[in-house]
């Protein structure tokens, strides 16, 4: 019993070094101190605070680059030999990408887990960031058995601005490609055949991110699909349409029952087909909305061999 609450104080006096240190939001995850990575073998520059004893510092690490912030303890009264010496005992200063800090070793999460993720809890994901901590016994530090844990930077966390941050995340991924009959290497068609088109599973939901005083909203605006012969776009597209109403063998050669997601080929050829969404984002800061952007996913393409003829769809 004695042994394991040994191995067990390091971390337990870094949760209590960092609530009586810092006036920061809470979250479900522990709140560990760690030494900031700033490079500076002077010792400590912000805050010391002394629980039985020990002395755990909070390093300024307010530089960016390298995961710089509190929570990365890089160079921090480190020898010569890469060493530190904490609660009287040597230990290597950088593992890999686990770097020392107050008798854990930290790395953080890559990537950061999104804006609107639970393990964030009330903390600003602009001022602070996830990391994994892996406590005594470590030989070396592993995910396995690490922790993720909220932890403050202390000035700039590396990474996006919070505007940058908020844009990113409501980016927009390559939509999937319904169709019938279906494209790709070999497909064929037939002229005058009725194409069905719509969107696989998309979630047209409005989504909302914030990170420190930006809140950034993206709505949907329409699934759009582009049908060209050669570089020249074909009479009647582009068509936008917003159904997943998916064509099914037992609806034979019917059209579409959307009307903005059905088309026939009215000449032979080899035609590119292309499918994006569109979105509206809108990103206010400190309470100032900005002006309406229009976004656009990568689109996601596919061909057609359309030949005369009649056929199913299927």
């Amino acid at each position: 019993m004695l042994n394991a609450m040994r191995r067990l104080l390091p971390a337990v006096v870094a949760v209590l070094a960092l609530t009586a240190a810092m006036t920061v939001a809470t979250s479900a995850a522990p709140r560990p101190v760690h030494a900031a990575g700033t490079g500076d073998t002077s010792g400590c520059t912000a805050v010391v605070v002394t629980r039985g004893g020990e002395t755990i510092c909070e390093i300024d690490g307010s530089k960016g680059g390298g995961g710089g912030g509190n929570g990365n303890g890089v160079n921090i009264d480190c020898g010569a030999n890469g060493t530190i010496v904490w609660n009287g005992a040597t230990y290597q200063c950088d593992i890999g990408d686990w770097s020392f800090s107050a008798g854990c070793y930290i790395t953080p999460v890559v990537p950061q887990p999104a804006t609107n993720d639970p393990i964030w809890g009330s903390s600003d994901p602009s001022t602070n960031r996830a990391q994994w901590e892996d406590c005594p016994p470590y030989k070396p530090p592993t995910m396995n058995g690490a922790v993720e844990i909220i932890g403050p930077c202390v000035g700039y966390c590396a990474g996006p601005n919070p505007v940058q941050l908020i844009t990113n995340e409501l980016q927009i991924g390559k939509p999937d490609l319904g169709m019938a009959p279906p494209g790709g290497p070999g497909a064929i068609g037939f002229v005058n055949q009725n194409i069905w088109f719509w969107s696989k599973a998309l979630d047209t939901s409005t989504q909302t991110r914030s990170a420190g005083n930006v809140v950034g909203t993206r709505t949907f605006n329409s699934v759009d699909w582009q049908i060209k012969q050669g570089d020249q776009a074909v009479p009647g597209t582009p068509l936008h349409c917003a159904s997943d109403d998916e064509y099914t063998p037992d609806q034979g050669a019917a059209p579409s029952h959307d009307l903005n997601c059905r088309f026939q080929f009215t000449s032979p050829g080899t035609y590119t087909i292309s499918v994006s969404t569109t979105w509206t984002l809108v990103i206010s800061q400190n309470g100032l909305v900005g002006a309406p952007q229009t976004i656009t996913s990568v689109p996601n393409t596919t061909t057609i061999v359309i030949t005369e003829g009649q056929s199913t769809n299927g």
